[in-house]
Parts: structure tokens; sequence; C-alpha cells
């Protein structure tokens, strides 16, 4: 029984492989076509269009993407980049990224996302940049003075809808200080993403739909309006990315960003992308630890390399599901009889069914335990195998895994230790299953 399921699950994965191979290359087929027909913008041309500053990126992990993110949604550093992404966010979380760009420019961007049970998701951000001291000149050449500049955006996000469609809106408000001349104004982002299949997933968004126009002494000057649209594949439960947005910047021609993500471990992704706007590959590399995730991007510019870094912090339940054990060991013949693992859910869309699997240090299933909708609050495990019979001592992992309405796994694991049984008989024992069958508290379907 055994190896029919290794066989299954094998054949699975060898069919899941070769579709990722084929949808992987119909995108680049799309993306090579596309590029025969148009005329991609460059660095050039983004250096003389207004609010260049804003294009830049929100986190590691999108500028080692290319910034090709539209279509991802699910963090609240990529909802700058389409502010529907925020209805993707399952518990709240903040971000912070720092860089150092050409002529000691400083750039920072900080973030805020807030999902709520019944009225959608809210965040607050901020971009802030300063440069380095610029020779102040005229037509006839260097005053010998210099001067520097600063920009800022600060945001306020608001997004809404289903699992599979949503829709976002981002209010700005952008200020300019070049020299002691200082300006600002108010602008708007809305967004749209599209989630048709746990594969496949569109987003649309418009930046600056409503222009800043900023004033610094005469000249009145509107920031460029921007539009995007994206896709992003996903394969073998979320663990391979491929990624494509098309880009048209008031002033600029299209311009097309890809990227790729693959996480070989659960704890760690490798990632690169390609922007052509500014004639830019990047590399990156993210780490997970608890409810921590930090990522650093490496990008190759036309001004020179460029180190990222950044930092996110998810509060609650963050990757949909999670489980904590009332103790480390326990043994049936001694006072703690059993263990209990305690189960959190925060999920976006609704839990078809939820399966809790008990294996043993070879990896091998003794104890099976499932049922249909979102899973109780505790399950209790007594040391039984399937036949009821007391399992060896020893280490045993503990993996929940929920399967939503889309077709997507969401899973969590933890170990125990089973201590005593050597010195007494086996006997057959009970398993009791306690809670509501309810999600619990803090956990949203979407």
């Amino acid at each position: 029984m055994e190896r029919l399921k290794m066989m299954q699950r094998r054949s699975r994965l060898g069919v899941q492989f070769r579709s990722a191979i084929r949808l992987t290359m119909v995108t680049l087929a799309v993306v090579l076509v596309a590029g025969t027909g148009v005329r991609f913008a460059s660095a050039s041309e983004d250096a003389g269009s207004a609010g260049a500053f804003m294009r830049y990126g929100t986190s590691a992990r999108s500028l080692s993407l290319g910034n090709a993110v539209a279509g991802i949604c699910d963090d609240v550093a990529t909802s700058y980049w389409n502010p529907a992404g925020l209805a993707g966010l399952r518990t709240m979380e903040i971000t912070g990224m720092g860089a150092t760009l050409f002529e000691d420019t400083q750039y920072g961007f900080l973030a805020l996302g807030m999902p709520t049970e019944r009225w959608g998701t809210f965040s607050l951000g901020a971009t802030l940049t300063r440069s380095g001291e610029f020779e102040r000149a005229d037509l006839t050449g260097d005053l010998g003075e210099t001067f520097s500049e600063r920009e800022g955006i600060f945001q306020l996000g608001y997004a809404n809808g289903g699992h599979r469609w949503t829709y976002g809106v981002t209010l700005k408000h952008v200020s300019q200080d070049i020299g002691g001349s200082k300006g600002s104004g108010l602008g708007m982002d809305v967004g749209l993403y599209f989630r048709p299949h746990r594969n496949l997933s569109f987003g649309a968004s418009a930046q600056n739909i409503v222009q800043p126009t900023i004033t610094l002494e005469i000249d009145e000057e509107k920031l460029a309006r921007s539009v995007r649209g994206g896709i992003a594949l996903r394969f073998f439960n979320n663990r391979l990315l491929v990624m494509s947005d098309l880009v048209k910047t008031e002033y600029m021609d299209l311009s097309l960003r890809t990227g790729l993500e693959v996480w070989p471990l659960r704890s760690m992704a490798l990632r690169g992308g390609f922007d052509s706007e500014r004639e830019m590959w990047s590399v990156g590399a993210g780490l997970r630890w608890e409810n921590w995730q930090f990522d650093y991007a490496f990008l190759d510019t036309d001004l020179g390399a460029q180190n990222v870094i950044s930092a996110t912090l998810r509060f609650g339940v963050p990757y949909g599901v999670k489980m904590h054990r009332d103790r480390a060991l326990f043994s049936p013949s001694g006072t703690d009889r059993d263990v209990t693992f305690e189960i959190q859910t925060a999920l976006r869309s609704n839990v078809d069914s939820w399966r809790l699997e008990i294996a043993d240090s070879q990896g091998k299933i003794v104890r099976l335990m499932q049922g249909n909708g979102p899973p109780p609050e505790g399950v209790t495990w007594g040391g039984e195998d399937e036949e009821g019979r007391l399992v060896a001592d020893g280490h045993y992992d503990a993996h929940m895994v929920l399967l939503d309405d889309l077709g997507q796994e969401w899973d969590y694991q933890t170990s125990v230790e089973v201590l005593g049984f050597q010195d007494r008989t086996r006997v057959p024992v009970r398993v009791k299953i306690s809670g509501t069958g309810e999600a619990p508290e803090g956990g949203s379907g979407r």
C-alpha cells in the first residue's frame, strides 16, 4: 500500500513537472513574440520621466524578481505595484527595506498591512529617498555650491474582495525638496487581481491615475502615469513561481519585467529577474525563520551594482496554518498519557478538508486523522497506530495539511517524543478530537 501511494505521488509529480515545463515554455514564447513587436523602454528614457524615483522598488524580493509582481500579490510590499494585492494578506505584517543607490543616494521603504475579518485590508506606507551632495552649476560652469534632493511618498491603501477576485486603491501624498525648493501633490493608484486557478493568477494596475502635481518654484510638473498587467504561474504547491509584467509609463515605451522564484527548502528561496526599463539583471535569496522573512537582492544596473536588503515580520499565523503541541514528550504508561495538537488557521479561501499525519523517524505514516471542512481546534493523540496498537518509543513528526477550495495545500509540521513503551503491554486506546469543527478565531476566509 505504501509503495502504491509512493508510485502515485511520483506520477503526480511527473505530470506537474511536465506541465510546468510546457507552461513555462509558452510564457517564454509569448514574451519573445511580444519583444519582436514592440520597442522596450531603456534606463536612459526612465531618467527623463517625471517621478522616476517612484518606480524603483519596495523590497529585496520584488527587486530580485525584476519588479514583475503585479500577478503575485501576496505581501504588503508587492501591493505597492498592485493595490489589490493587499486583499491577499492573511495576517498583519510589517516590512522594511534599505538600499544605497548611485552618488550615495539613500532609499528606504516601510509599510504596514492590516487585514480585518469583515472590512477588508488596510495599509500604511512610506517611501523616502535622500541624495548625496551635488555640485550646483549654471551655463557658465560650477558655482562652488552644493545641493541635495529629497523625495517622499506617504500612502494609505485599501483592498477587498473574495479569494479569486480582489480590488484595491491607494491614496498617496508625494513631496519633493530639490535644493531648498519644495512642493507636494496628491495622487491615487488602483488595481485588480484575479486568480482563476491555484496555479494561475493575473494582476492589473494603474499608478498615478490621479496624477500628483508638484510646483517647486514656478513650473508645474505632473508625475507620469503608469499602467501594468502581469501574470504569475505557480507549480509544486508554490515551490516554483514564474512571472512576467508588461508596463507602459507615460512618455516612455513599453517595458518588460520577468522573474523566477524557487523554494528548494521550506525556509529558503532563490530568485532571479530582469527589468528592461532599467536594463537591470537581478538575483536574490530569501530566508524564513518563524514569523520573520529576510530577503537580499543584487542588482546589476547600467549605473553600477547595488545591494538591497529587506525584512518582513508577520504576526499570528503567517503561512495559513500553525500547530502547537502541549508537550514535547509523553508516555501513555506515565502521568502524561497523550499529546494535544492545537490548530490555528488563517486562510483567505475556504478549507475543503484537513488531515493530520503522524510519521515515525523513517517517514512511515503510523496514524492518519482527517476530516472535511475546517480542522478542529485540537487533535489529541495517545500514541496508537492505525490498528489501535501503541507505537514504539522514539521520535514522531506530526504533519498538518489543509486543502482549500482552490486545491492548494497549506501545511505545518512539529514533532514529539514517545517514551516509556518498552516495559508494558500494548493495548488499544482511543483517539479523541476536541473542538467545534469550526475555524478558530483569527482565521479569515477570502
